[in-house]
């Protein structure tokens, strides 16, 4: 024992550490509990999925899905456009209303407020990107009102306005259940879904004219009641007053719907694109808080947005109706024509509605009351109303209760 006391005495006492020393050992104790843990994720991860999916798939998975994503918005984008696929003879595009225009050619691309005006002997074939076509006829003057695509309600909104002339159109079955497009006139409304269809108007605007030859066409005047026009049948309506009875469609007028463009076969839709499209679906929600597309909050905005702006559009339209010395017995819900409304400020109202433009229109009790209703461009297309106490939400029963 004491020799063991005597080399205890002998020994060498630990040299204390430097202060790099210590962080050194810290560094080290820091990086060993970090390995330990990234092990134990491993072997966490390896539990969760097979042997056979290491990194590198999943790099290569998320890239794919990447791709579909950036594909599926490109898609989207498409249908903000009518693409001109044939043009005979003389056929102008203008940007706008009142301005000069440039000769269409084909593969120009149209969007809101674009207007297509053709000469005589002339036409313009439009498509769209579900096979949707719509034929301009000789002597017409078509604006695009709107083309809208909503990715988190699936469905597809366009409406055009025909100031004169005849165009014709095939609504193709890929077009979708919810979606609706409809022609305005300045005498009429025509909605349709999957349809072949026409609507004539008159140079003078007192009548236009719905034709028929496939599925049906819910005509609508500016009072009345609408009819639904079935298939190989017409019917006229004259300026503020509700569309005659549905009369049989004449050889005459069913030889014109013969054209290659409304009787060429519809193609099913390419898989890859009802995988992305719904694909961009179920992401709705980040894609938009990211701003991909236009879609989103970018050029949309967010769907509350959409309402508020819906009911701002009412109150600058109550202003309007109250600011008049009378209710007015009728309004063309594409113009306000009869509210004495310029151009812009028209615009500034209805731009906010779907369609661009109101739903309906009724004077009420001998021209002392009114009640109009429009839809927001959300993804429910909401539904409002505006009485003379303002503007409020609407239910759907009130408004078949005015039709």
């Amino acid at each position: 024992m004491a020799m063991f006391s005597l080399l205890g005495l002998f020994r060498r006492k630990k040299k204390p550490q430097t202060e790099e020393e210590m962080l050194a050992d810290a560094f080290a104790g820091v990086k060993a509990d970090q390995e330990k843990k990234a092990r134990i994720r491993r072997k966490k991860y390896r539990r969760l999925l097979p042997d056979w999916l290491d990194r590198r798939i999943l790099i290569g998975l998320g890239l794919i899905l990447c791709a579909f994503i950036a594909d599926g918005v490109r898609r989207e984008n498409e249908e903000f456009y009518a693409t001109a696929t044939r043009v005979v003879g003389t056929v102008q595009k203008l940007p706008r209303e009142g301005r000069s225009g440039t000769r269409l050619e084909v593969g120009d691309k149209l969007e809101d407020r674009n207007v297509v005006r053709t000469g005589q002997r002339s036409r313009a074939v439009l498509e769209f990107p579900d096979a949707s076509v719509v034929t301009v006829g000789p002597n017409t003057y078509m604006v695009v009102k709107m083309l809208q695509y909503s990715r988190g309600g699936k469905w597809r909104g366009r409406s055009f306005f025909v100031k004169f002339g005849q165009i014709w159109a095939r609504v193709s079955p890929h077009f979708g259940k919810r979606s609706e497009m409809r022609v305005y006139t300045p005498s009429s409304v025509a909605a349709v879904r999957g349809t072949t269809f026409s609507v004539y108007q008159a140079p003078r605007g007192y009548q236009s004219t719905v034709y028929c030859t496939a599925g049906s066409v819910e005509a609508m005047g500016f009072r009345g009641r609408p009819r639904y026009v079935q298939a190989n049948t017409t019917s006229s309506i004259l300026l503020g007053q509700a569309p005659e009875q549905p009369e049989k469609l004449a050889a005459d007028q069913q030889r014109y719907f013969r054209q290659k463009e409304l009787t060429k076969e519809i193609p099913p839709e390419h898989w890859l694109k009802n995988v992305e499209l719904t694909i961009t679906q179920v992401l709705d929600m980040p894609l938009t808080i990211l701003g991909l597309g236009k879609t989103s909050w970018g050029v949309g905005c967010a769907d509350f947005a959409r309402r508020t702006v819906t009911k701002k559009g009412l109150q600058l339209l109550h202003v309007q109706l109250e600011g008049s010395p009378t209710y007015p017995e009728f309004v063309n819900p594409a113009t306000l024509e009869q509210l004495g409304i310029r151009q812009e400020e028209v615009h500034r109202i209805l731009s906010v509605f779907y369609g661009d433009a109101l739903e309906l229109y009724r004077q009420l009790g001998d021209g002392r009351g009114f009640i109009v209703f429009a839809r927001s461009k959300d993804k429910r297309r909401s539904l409002f109303k505006l009485t003379a106490y303002g503007p409020a939400p609407a239910e759907e029963d009130e408004l078949k209760k005015y039709r």
